[in-house]
């Protein structure tokens, strides 16, 4: 069921590509995304693959997920199309300082490396860190504090920044960088001992492998997830601050986090 969610109120004018190297190019301009955006009546989002329940493709084959849904929102309410282009953080770095892509979403939380390289809206979810570890090794990871934490544990994070984070807080850890967290869950890395992401993505991939049990460590570290820009675009930016604010009021957030997170969608 969670993997055949849909998108309630899908927009109508909606192109999926596969990769950036299949985006048609544009010219660099001086105007903000927001004035291209409105010109060309175009939005051109990039999506981080397989980032359950942000971003995901869904057993009828279409790309799902509570960030997609807010930008069919987002280009629904600005009356363009929307193109969503998947990429990888590098690439998607690449495409926004190129003027390639406006928007990158897929779950993305603000750490102060990336705040160097991009733009942030304001944040619209809290991402709660924690271990996913096979279940009966749960136990083992209850301190973020403890001096001997994950000492000879091998742990996953998705990304090379996420690692330099997590070689310095975890010293006696071996930290490995993978490419997407199906590897670790499909068993296609028996070498691992767990992996470390949010908790919310982590209770989606639970779903699918209810053999895998979902720890917090204390105390509760949280990081923001916002909706990622180039950097100084700062009317676009001014703009969707202001467009969350409005769904915040209206209880969308709320509606989405119940669906895709909560597991509302699939009663």
């Amino acid at each position: 069921r969670l993997l055949a969610l849909k998108i309630p109120v899908p927009h109508d004018d909606v192109i999926v590509l596969s990769s950036a190297s299949v985006v048609p190019g544009r010219i660099d301009i001086e105007e903000s995304s927001l004035d291209r955006v409105r010109s060309q009546e175009v939005i051109r989002v990039g999506y981080l693959s397989d980032k359950l329940p942000y971003t995901f493709t869904n057993s009828h084959g279409h790309l799902v997920g509570f960030d997609i849904e807010l930008v069919h929102q987002l280009a629904r309410e600005l009356q363009v199309r929307l193109e969503l282009i998947s990429c990888d953080v590098e690439s998607a770095l690449e495409l926004l300082d190129n003027q390639q892509i406006d928007l990158l979403v897929g779950g993305v939380f603000m750490n102060p490396k990336r705040l160097l390289q991009v733009g942030f809206s304001q944040p619209y979810q809290q991402a709660t860190l924690a271990v996913v570890v096979k279940d009966h090794d749960r136990h083992e990871y209850r301190s973020w504090d403890d001096s001997y934490w994950g000492r000879g544990k091998h742990l996953a994070v998705l990304y090379e920044d996420m690692a330099k984070v997590a070689k310095r807080e975890l010293p006696h850890a071996n930290i490995v960088v993978i490419d997407t967290y199906a590897d670790y869950f499909s068993g296609q890395r028996p070498d691992l001992d767990g992996v470390i992401m949010p908790a919310e993505e982590g209770a989606a991939w639970n779903i699918l492998y209810p053999e895998y049990a979902i720890v917090v460590p204390q105390p509760v570290v949280q990081r923001p997830i916002s909706l990622v820009t180039r950097s100084k675009d700062a009317q676009w930016l001014q703009f969707l601050d202001r467009w969350l604010d409005f769904k915040k009021l209206d209880g969308e957030f709320d509606r989405l986090h119940r669906y895709w997170i909560e597991g509302e969608g699939t009663v």
